[in-house]
């Protein structure tokens, strides 16, 4: 069995629903539907409004009318929106893509899927953070119930039998960078801010999550952070032999003239990362903005230093 593993394609913002036909088209290039089995983890969509789902259901569905089986799970920006979830948007969103999350099982979580070889488990990790108090921002909590359900489903004889791929929106991993952006990259003070806001991105309960995972998982797929790396010598000191970041599969909010996405065989463990270039579009720099306006070039350095300093004291005083 061969995994198709993206994620984050927002769709409704920009031109993501072109972006997310181009690497569907190249997917169906792949042909043999049988033999692979498309996740996506989450943030199918850029906020839970109706229209952004029936835009991506429109892209989905010719995909599951063609043979492709595809499973999804829900992200923080399908409940709602980047700076809170929304319980009602989210309860839209599983009713809307019922058939992607649970197939025909009952609608709740753990979903435990099972192919000849595999048993992949969908998560929802907004499915604690729908209370009032812990609603804002973009961070993920699992709960209680759905770790303790987790963990004895695990423990059953048709998925000890199996490759188990479990998959969620959220980061486990919080520190996630491996290279932090400096001054000589573009887009440097919104790195900078992406690096010291990451605590309001977390998934609350990681720890208690990669201890019921420990040495019984064999791949760990996630989304959330769009950075798109291979986080497996973090699994490995947990017995996950694979755990991949899907970044953003249409390149959100993210410099770069191609967008991506993995083909995983679950029996070697191989990866194969699999390219669509973008049309080139030529877009004015961040520096030759500021080499044409001289006022805005001393203005921004020192506004972003005090806004920065404020919000740093505001975020590591908490």
């Amino acid at each position: 069995m061969k995994i198709i593993h993206f994620s984050d394609t927002h769709i409704g913002r920009d031109n993501s629903p072109q972006r997310l036909q181009m690497l569907l088209d190249d997917i169906a290039s792949l042909g043999d539907p049988a033999g692979h089995l498309i996740i996506h983890n989450g943030d199918l969509n850029d906020c839970g409004c109706l229209d952004a789902m029936q835009q991506s259901r429109a892209l989905l569905d010719p995909m599951a009318d063609k043979g492709w089986r595809l499973m999804l799970c829900p992200g923080n920006h399908d409940c709602g929106d980047a700076l809170h979830g929304d319980p009602q948007c989210a309860a839209q969103f599983r009713d809307h893509f019922s058939s992607y999350i649970f197939g025909k099982q009952p609608k709740q979580f753990p979903v435990l899927t099972l192919t000849e070889d595999c048993a992949p488990i969908g998560l929802d990790s907004n499915a604690a953070e729908m209370g009032f108090w812990e609603r804002w921002a973009a961070e993920g909590f699992l709960g209680s119930n759905q770790i303790a359900a987790l963990n004895t489903l695990l423990d059953t004889p048709a998925v000890r039998q199996r490759k188990v791929v479990v998959y969620l929106h959220h980061h486990p991993f919080f520190d996630a960078f491996a290279v932090r952006a400096d001054v000589g990259d573009g887009g440097y003070f919104s790195h900078l801010f992406g690096w010291n806001t990451r605590r309001l991105r977390r998934l609350k309960d990681a720890y208690s999550l990669m201890q019921c995972l420990r040495d019984r998982v064999d791949i760990l797929l996630f989304g959330h952070q769009h950075f798109g790396l291979d986080y497996s010598a973090e699994g490995q000191r947990y017995g996950i032999p694979l755990a991949l970041d899907g970044s953003s599969s249409t390149a959100t909010q993210m410099d770069t003239d191609r967008i991506r996405y993995r083909v995983v065989d679950s029996v070697t463990g191989k990866v194969k990362t699999r390219f669509v270039g973008l049309p080139q579009k030529r877009t004015p720099s961040c520096e030759s903005v500021l080499a044409e306006s001289p006022l805005i070039g001393c203005f921004l350095p020192v506004a972003w230093f005090y806004g920065f300093a404020a919000f740093s004291f505001f975020i590591f005083s908490m």
